[in-house]
């Protein structure tokens, strides 16, 4: 069978069972010479080489256009509380098995830029079927590669999902996996997929230590099922014969069988419960699963530090094969991949199973290029716009071609190739400079309307080359961000959505070549032109779906998303300067500490071991110290040692306090201290982080590359991180931030008195319900600390137990002070829970001002609350639906942070504005939740602090004041 689906409509989703990988490679060279592959120095291979390998053949035999890795965690899972012996049978790998799956991880991501999946609580099996599915109704073909049958229940020829199957167990050696489909499974379990997890319950699992009923076997089993279909049906039967004798029943389980059944018809259940995949885990799937461009360069470091010169010397099939199928612009705006050839829309479609054929003019001649700037003078219609570059990164791209389209005819659609290379020959293009000569005053005249698929990237780009762009009135990513918020937002997602196909991908079209550059002009415009045509088309559309909903989205997309996008493209320009003498110092600084606490740590357990090795670490604290075991769990690595395990120990001995500061300090080096100056742009001096307009479902910003919003503040070494960040030599920086934003908003949209009032007198507003629940007047730090902790844990759904831990107090403590804090603030509860019913009813909350979070329900669970009375609903059986309570948690806190995002993203426009219209000498570089930063000239501190602090309160208007707390210094820090 071939490793290719026979349905060639989709793209392929290759998913990757990671440990099933993993150990199949570690045990594929741990019986050979010294027990494996390692490096010189002794470091362990065996895994990353055959990982990669195996990721690297498969991917070249299925073309896959994504590709996703799910690992397990150390942490126990419900089946666990299921069963306390499941897979209690299996051996632990050896401490080499771990060392080597870390170094592949990072490989796999940051060099590789695959996406690693992994939930505390569950398995990777129950990861591959939640994203399997999701990805199956985005229009996916998925192909998942294991060595584990389980995953067969999984398998659907209707929905396109396959399960690659690598046989043998972890002890084969590599091989080409087989392509399972239906008849697969039935062909090599004798039952269809979706009578795996009763074929399991009835035989049961060794391997995982699954019961199953004691002497039944596969031949019995599968005859069961066949004969009463499911093990429901087999119990039917089998009470049919205990109540009456019937003979026809009797017929169909034999007399020696029956016994068994009857004896362990607890464990068949279980061991149903136990096999069963859990397809709705709560993952974030809103990024895309399609593949992103690889870092070759950290990709060529890693592989020579592990000395895997076989690996190094394919450096360039890793760069083909993953490189991703889109021109993501934004990392998330165009999610290009293989064009299907699937029927679409009949307005697009030319004949039945072709994408529409297109006709673009070349313009490389100044006869065609005056003939272009007429028609865009004379024309009063949108035009849509996009630019071809050769890199990602706009702050260093170099423009390779401009596309436009004016309409829906043949002679509508234009490329301009600008930077186009070849080998032998001079392209057949314009220069730069006598293009934008004669198109300036049309990318510069605010009246041209003008649309874009992620504009903030083209804004960019022009604005290397001296351009203001403007008249953009609609962007089709951010369009698509606000009706479809659960959704993927690329090009290619968005007309396979609404057309039935995909343009051709970014991957075909560059081919081998180094870049888009190198692209023949001829095929580049085809490229772009169906960029450019989809792009008009979907604006039609998209305004046609605003007009039909109630003013808040067109007023949040023309208000808020579309004014904000030049912000944020400014901010990303601008970038941030970082000190590399200090944090080389303070690196110097970390590591001493570092050292010094490792020290400690070994005086304490009187003897050294590896700290990063949890195994080690859990025989330590719980074998030799002898720390109380009911706070762990015992894994198959070991006693569980993480961040939560630790905290309930730290009373016990004085080396956890150590532990955990280790733990702290180690991430601090490696993800900020260390990191930090290795993204450094080279021409410009500063980092410039991407701000993710379109990634979260909340509404709130991101960032990435580097990541600038999750910098820590809670410890010292933390909080001196900001020092590295400097303004502009002689400037200052201002940290303008929100005072209790969350709170506020809480209040207003709860109507809740008590809190309205304390924040129109300025009271403390933690010390105002510390009082509440203490039921006194003079209070504590400690105890205005746990009136904090409840005020601001309630907005996440904060339980009794995690109320508890965080501030110490009883658990019976702890629930009679969330029930005098729901007595107390009533009105807020009311408001929590009415969110939840809007979500169970309706499928999704709001804001403020109108954006919507969606929320997609089980249609056989809470999905059949869809339409019901919000009020009639029955909240607390809602609530106990397990991974969909989360669901509901979340539901109550997006209108609250949904909120919060859209009021700083109505003061950055409002800023920006006035910014200009004032020429203030001021910059605005991050915004981080609720702070925004700039940088600003000293003589004009006062003025941008008048400025900055009244545009921030007065932006909108609510029940309750808005407080912005201001801070000025030479570095991030001193703004604190």
């Amino acid at each position: 069978m071939s490793l290719k689906s026979e349905n060639s409509k989709k793209p392929i989703l290759l998913l990757v069972d990671g440990h099933s990988l993993a150990f199949r490679s570690f045990y594929a060279f741990s019986k050979g010479i010294d027990g494996g592959l390692t490096t010189k120095e002794g470091f362990p291979t065996s895994v990353t080489y055959g990982f990669l390998k195996s990721l690297l053949d498969n991917c070249k035999n299925i073309s896959p256009e994504g590709v996703c890795i799910t690992f397990d965690t150390e942490k126990p899972t419900f089946r666990h509380e299921l069963d306390p012996n499941y897979k209690a049978n299996r051996d632990v790998a050896p401490d080499v098995f771990f060392q080597d799956i870390e170094q592949l991880e990072i490989i796999l991501e940051e060099s590789l830029n695959l996406p690693i999946f992994k939930s505390p609580g569950y398995e990777a099996d129950d990861l591959l079927g939640t994203i399997a599915n999701d990805a199956s109704s985005k229009g996916w073909c998925v192909n998942i590669l294991s060595g584990d049958r389980d995953l067969f229940q999984l398998v659907d020829d209707q929905k396109d999902i396959y399960v690659l199957y690598m046989g043998g167990g972890p002890y084969a050696k590599s091989g080409n996996p087989t392509l399972m489909n239906e008849n697969g499974v039935k062909e090599k379990l004798g039952v269809a997929p979706e009578r795996v997890v009763d074929l399991k319950a009835l035989t049961g699992d060794s391997s995982d230590n699954i019961p199953g009923i004691k002497g039944v076997g596969p031949k019995t089993a599968i005859n069961l099922l066949k004969e009463n279909d499911t093990l429901d049906g087999i119990y039917q039967a089998l009470d049919k014969i205990q109540q009456n004798n019937d003979k026809k029943y009797k017929g169909f389980i034999k007399g020696s069988v029956i016994e068994k059944l009857r004896n362990d018809k607890h464990n068949a259940f279980l061991s149903r419960d136990l096999a069963k995949i859990n397809t709705e885990v709560p993952l974030i799937l809103s990024n895309g699963y399609e593949l992103k461009n690889i870092n070759q360069e950290l990709l060529s470091e890693s592989l020579k530090k592990l000395e895997l010169s076989t690996l190094l010397r394919q450096i360039d099939i890793f760069n083909s094969t993953f490189s991703k199928g889109g021109f993501d612009k934004n990392n998330v705006a165009k999610e290009e991949e293989k064009a299907p050839k699937v029927a679409g829309n009949n307005e697009l479609e030319n004949s039945e199973n072709k994408i529409p054929k297109i006709n673009v003019t070349v313009v490389n001649d100044f006869e065609l290029l005056d003939k272009l700037i007429q028609r865009l003078e004379k024309t009063n219609e949108i035009v849509s716009l996009d630019t071809e570059t050769n890199s990602l990164n706009p702050i260093d791209a170099e423009l390779v071609g401009i596309g436009l389209c004016l309409g829906e005819e043949n002679d509508d659609l234009f490329y301009i190739p600008l930077g186009h290379q070849t080998k032998n020959e001079t392209p057949n293009q314009l220069s730069i400079e006598d293009v934008f000569s004669k198109l300036r005053t049309w990318i510069e005249d605010p009246k041209k309307e003008k649309a874009l698929q992620n504009s903030k990237f083209d804004r960019q780009i022009f604005f290397n080359h001296g351009l203001d762009l403007k008249g953009v009135t609609f962007d089709t990513l951010l369009a698509d961000y606000l009706l479809n918020n659960q959704e993927k937002h690329g090009l290619s997602e968005i007309s396979f959505r609404l057309f039935g196909f995909k343009p051709p991908s970014f991957k075909e079209t560059v081919g081998k070549n180094k870049d888009f550059s190198f692209v023949d002009i001829d095929e580049a415009s085809i490229y772009c032109g169906y960029d450019v045509f989809l792009t008009f088309k979907i604006v039609k559309i998209f305004k046609e779906r605003f007009s039909t909903e109630k003013n808040d989205l067109i007023k949040l997309f023309e208000e808020i998303e579309l004014p904000l996008e030049p912000v944020l493209s400014q901010m990303e320009i601008n970038g941030i300067t970082i000190d590399i003498p200090y944090l080389d110092k303070l690196s110097k600084e970390l590591k001493s500490t570092l050292e010094d606490i490792e020290s400690k740590v070994y005086e304490l357990a009187e003897e050294t071991f590896n700290l990063s090795s949890p195994k080690q670490l859990g025989e330590i604290l719980f074998e030799k110290l002898n720390l109380d075991k009911k706070k762990s769990r015992k894994t198959k690595t070991g006693w569980s040692t993480d961040a939560v395990v630790l905290e309930r120990l730290v009373d016990e001995h004085e080396i956890i306090q150590h532990l955990i500061k280790h733990r702290t300090l180690s991430k601090l080096l490696s993800t900020y201290i260390d990191a930090l100056p290795n993204l450094i742009n080279e021409k410009t001096g500063r980092v410039h982080t991407n701000f993710n307009q379109a990634a979260t479902a909340t509404g709130r910003l991101s960032s990435s590359n580097p990541n600038l919003q999750n910098i820590p503040v809670r410890t010292e070494f933390s909080r001196r991180i900001r020092k590295a960040f400097l303004p502009e030599k002689n400037w200052k920086l201002l940290s303008a931030d929100y005072s209790q934003i969350e709170l506020r908003i809480l209040a207003h949209l709860a109507n809740e008195e008590i809190l309205i009032n304390a924040f129109h007198k300025n009271d403390d507003i933690h010390s105002l319900t510390a009082r509440l629940i203490f039921e006194k007047e003079e209070i504590s730090s400690d105890e205005r600390r746990v009136g904090k902790t409840i005020n601001f844990g309630v907005i996440y759904g904060m339980g009794i137990k995690k109320f508890a831990r965080s501030t110490g107090v009883s658990t019976p403590e702890a629930k009679e002070f969330l029930i005098k804090y729901k007595e107390r603030y009533s009105k807020i509860f009311k408001f929590l829970e009415l969110q939840e019913r809007l979500a169970l009813s309706k499928g999704y909350v709001k804001t403020i001002f109108g954006r919507k979070r969606e929320f997609k329900f089980d249609k056989n669970g809470l999905g059949r609350l869809i339409g019901k009375d919000p009020y009639e609903i029955d909240l607390q059986s809602a609530r106990r639906a397990g991974m969909e309570a989360q669901s509901l948690r979340a539901a109550a806190n997006a209108p609250i942070q949904g909120s919060s995002a859209d009021i700083i993203k109505i003061a950055m426009v409002q800023l920006n504005k006035k910014f200009i219209e004032m020429n203030v000498p001021a910059k605005m570089l991050l915004q981080v939740h609720d702070e925004l930063l700039f940088e600003v000239e000293p003589d004009s501190l006062e003025i941008t602090t008048k400025l900055v602090k009244k545009t921030m309160e007065d932006c909108v208007k609510l029940n309750v004041p808005l407080l912005v707390d201001i801070g000025i210094g030479d570095n991030w820090m001193e703004t604190k």
